[in-house]
């Protein structure tokens, strides 16, 4: 449970571009391991699209 949510909070800093030096990062990768990364990734962005969408349905009345 603790490596998915340090996973997680790898992937939202790199969402916002605030994921430190480039030594940090490849700490960060080596720790996790690059799949739990790109899974955590991939599910992080369809909750972004999906809730866009949601807003999208929301603010059009419909």
């Amino acid at each position: 449970m603790f490596n998915l949510m340090r996973a997680v909070r790898a992937v939202l800093w790199g969402f916002i571009g605030l994921g430190g030096r480039r030594a940090d990062a490849d700490k960060r990768t080596a720790q996790l391991g690059i799949l739990p990364l790109i899974g955590v990734g991939l599910c992080m962005a369809l909750l972004l699209i999906a809730g866009l969408l949601a807003l999208a349905h929301f603010a059009a009345g419909t």
